[in-house]
């Protein structure tokens, strides 16, 4: 019958057709053969310069550069920034840890093997160092320790956009986080879609009042009878962690030698919510961001978190699970998955999320040159159209 009829294209017809196709296949086996480079800069950040604390002003900053950036000078690419967790550096992610394989271990090389397994595209990695004196910024506005917000939103992107070949604009740059990091991504993403538009969030931590981030929790006490940075210490990682978030979320320069406000006092022995620093770190916890930010978080292309079940730092899985209802009901698009994991033991290798859901979910949504040049033409367009 006609309708069944197999119709032949001309040979030369089919070799041309085939011809982008080899061309792409050449190229990826150029790029496969190579591999990518870190490279380490120094961010000077104006919006520290204010800190009370004595905070480097100053900050080291590890940058990936994907195997083309060296061979193709005209190309410009999407940038993930990837945020390290409390008493953690850029190093958490450049520098293989504990029982990782270096071959595995690395951001570098996960991005190496992606790369060249056709699994991830090309992309900028930026891992800023953001640890303070006192362990961690929480990437939040300070009096006391400088204003990270500022710092990781305006000094830090204006800084990489001007010294490499980015796409300068939000569909093509992401955030991502672990832990504080995950906090940091969450929170700057929810305020920042104009900067970031893909948010991934692994184990974030203080979305909100639970279990070992509450009265419940000893160390608090201990905070309130605290004099020195080596009180803090003998006090273990709750006592220290606390004092950090006191000089993120309710800090006083008035008040040394930590120069921040507690949220809880002893009464009759017993923990109590001290005003205002309680309802400023209220005020700091995505929980109860969520709501103001709607407009927002509409905004954004990607936005996803996880939780491990086992996660050692008790309040995180019960905020997370929160937080996701939130969202629910705030109709906000999000993907949201827990696993049978820690704080930490998913994270790395072959197998490890970062490699098989992180990197992945950025390479699929961050908007590459090609989209990105045909976004512009049809705005251009559009705006002709107009007039």
């Amino acid at each position: 019958m006609e309708n069944s009829t197999v119709r032949r294209r001309p040979i030369s017809l089919a070799y041309r057709s085939l011809a982008p196709s080899l061309l792409i296949l050449l190229a990826f086996s150029v790029i496969a053969g190579q591999e990518g480079r870190l490279v380490r800069e120094t961010v000077h950040g104006k919006s520290l310069e204010q800190n009370v604390t004595g905070d480097a002003t100053d900050r080291g900053v590890s940058i990936y550069l994907p195997p083309s950036y060296d061979t193709s000078p005209n190309r410009r690419y999407p940038v993930l920034y990837l945020l390290h967790g409390i008493g953690d550096t850029d190093a958490e992610f450049t520098v293989a840890w504990k029982n990782q394989d270096a071959d595995w271990g690395t951001l570098q090389a996960l991005m190496n093997h992606g790369i060249a397994e056709g699994k991830l595209h090309e992309l900028i990695v930026v891992m800023p160092d953001e640890r303070t004196k006192m362990m961690g910024s929480f990437y939040t506005n300070s009096s006391a320790t400088g204003n990270w917000e500022d710092f990781t939103t305006g000094d830090l992107v204006r800084h990489i956009d001007q010294k490499f070949r980015t796409l300068n604009r939000a569909e093509s740059r992401g955030l991502a986080g672990h832990s504080m990091g995950g906090y940091g991504a969450i929170k700057l993403g929810m305020k920042h879609p104009d900067v970031f538009s893909v948010v991934y969030a692994m184990n974030p931590a203080l979305l909100g009042w639970a279990a070992d981030v509450s009265a419940e929790n000893p160390a608090f006490a201990l905070l309130t009878a605290a004099k020195t940075t080596e009180d803090l210490f003998k006090g273990g990682m709750y006592a220290v962690g606390g004092m950090c978030l006191a000089q993120a979320f309710s800090p006083n320069p008035e008040r040394p030698p930590f120069f921040a406000d507690l949220p809880f006092k002893l009464v009759d022995g017993k923990l109590v919510p001290s005003e205002p620093a309680y309802s400023k770190w209220s005020a700091n916890m995505p929980l109860n961001m969520a709501d103001e930010n709607k407009q927002n978080m509409l905004k954004l292309r990607g936005l996803r978190f996880d939780t491990g079940w086992h996660d050692e730092f008790t309040h995180i899985p019960i905020t997370v699970r929160a937080f996701a209802k939130k969202l629910d009901e705030l109709g906000i698009k999000f993907g949201f998955e827990e696993y049978n994991g820690d704080h930490r033991n998913r994270m790395w290798g072959h197998e490890g999320r970062l490699y098989t859901e992180v990197l992945p979910y950025f390479s699929a949504l961050l908007e590459p040159e090609v989209k990105s040049r045909q976004a512009t033409a049809l705005r251009r367009e559009a705006t002709a159209l107009a007039r």
